[in-house]
């Protein structure tokens, strides 16, 4: 079996390799010439088809965060799935704020055929690759807009420390080493990344205004809010959904949004205890 690998490639190199374990495909393939692995490499490549029964969504699966997780997301938040399908209207604009591998913008581009525009922001590396290959592998490249940025309450250039390297993982944290629990970890890698506030981001950039948000930024979203004192203000959002901690930040954000008469519509456990999603509207 290895002599036929050795003078195969491409799609003969899967085909040899099937009947093979795992750690002799290691080998073999370690001792290919470059090209060949390669074209190994392209054969091998996984997608997985997501938990969405209204309509076919397809994502790279790159790691086991991707197939465990970010394939399961409407059974993780039925809510934030059931608020993508009531709130948001055509013409719509929504910002999809840590919007990782892009399982929710995708929803939002599927069920309203396009007709609403997402703006996902995502600054950890592996996650936005993921999310642009996503969104080029579903065809949503005209109702999903991917920016690698973090949104904050300051623009700025500052540290994005990540917990791991993993694509589809989160509790990652902009700023400081400090996760949603209040707790300080070692970052497995820091990484320079500009942040915009949300005022500043529309008031510089041709990216309309939101109707609605969606804030999912493990601890950090309080300060998404402030940075968008002036798009609150003038009254466009009519909705907001946003992971919170009712122990840490709850009251906070229900405080903030309420200023700008946005009242808590309704809340959802999510599946860490502690978290919760809240649904605000106009």
């Amino acid at each position: 079996m290895l002599k036929k690998i050795k003078s195969a490639g491409g799609a003969a190199i899967v085909r040899a390799l099937d009947a093979l374990p795992q750690h002799l495909i290691v080998a073999a393939l370690k001792r290919r010439p470059l090209e060949d692995r390669l074209k190994a490499k392209r054969e091998f490549q996984t997608v997985g088809k997501m938990d969405y029964a209204r309509h076919d969504i397809f994502l790279h699966v790159d790691s086991v965060a991707e197939q465990s997780v970010r394939l399961k997301s409407c059974a993780k938040e039925p809510d934030t799935v059931q608020w993508v399908e009531t709130f948001l209207k055509e013409g719509d604009v929504l910002f999809d704020v840590g919007a990782n591998v892009g399982a929710y913008s995708l929803v939002a581009a599927k069920f309203h055929a396009g007709r609403v525009k997402t703006y996902a922001f995502e600054p950890a590396f592996a996650n936005y690759v993921q999310l642009c290959k996503n969104i080029i592998l579903n065809d949503c490249q005209r109702a999903v807009v991917p920016l690698p940025l973090a949104l904050s309450d300051r623009t700025t250039v500052d540290t994005f420390n990540y917990r791991n390297l993993i694509p589809g993982s989160a509790l990652h944290t902009f700023g400081e080493a400090v996760g949603d629990d209040g707790e300080a970890f070692k970052p497995e890698f820091k990484q320079h990344v500009l942040s915009f506030r949300i005022d500043d981001l529309c008031r510089q950039f041709p990216v309309p205004a939101p109707n609605h948000l969606k804030i999912d930024v493990d601890g950090f979203e309080a300060k998404v809010i402030e940075g968008a004192r002036e798009t609150l203000a003038a009254g466009k959002v009519r909705s907001v959904i946003v992971e919170v901690r009712e122990d840490r930040n709850g009251a906070e954000i229900t405080d903030s949004l309420a200023r700008f008469g946005l009242r808590l519509h309704s809340k959802q456990a999510r599946w860490t205890e502690g978290l919760f999603n809240y649904v605000f509207s106009r």
